[in-house]
């Protein structure tokens, strides 16, 4: 895959994830962008529900925030981060936001799906 996206032309790269989902929006079907699970799991959920993840994550990652390097606040934002996260409170937002609060119901749009693949997880629907 890494092979074929460096040699393609045009270039199959994107600068911004806005020109990525666009560029998959416009595809019909013909464009694949790797994009990360949260963000893309964010739009699905946006106007105008024409996406949906499909398939599993590439990898699992945690939640962080940054700081600066010997920062006296590090230890305690990491454990309050680490807390929050064990209590189920960062799930419980997530959940809030993106679908609670989502455009596009529980299962992204409301219109038939067809096979335009968006990304480690997205499927256009026209």
């Amino acid at each position: 895959m890494w092979s074929y996206m460096k040699s393609a032309e045009p270039s199959v790269f994107t600068k911004t994830t806005a020109d990525g989902v666009a560029k998959v929006r416009k595809s019909k079907g013909k464009f694949a962008f790797l994009l990360e699970s949260t963000m893309n799991e964010y739009i699905e959920q946006r106007k105008p529900c024409d996406t949906m993840k499909v398939g599993g994550n590439l990898d699992s990652k945690g939640y962080g925030v940054a700081t600066p390097k010997g920062a006296s606040l590090r230890n305690a934002v990491n454990l309050a981060v680490l807390k929050l996260n064990e209590q189920g409170l960062l799930d419980k937002l997530k959940n809030k936001w993106w679908y609670d609060k989502g455009e596009c119901g529980s299962g992204g749009g409301d219109s038939k799906v067809s096979l335009n693949v968006t990304t480690s997880g997205y499927l256009s629907t026209e």
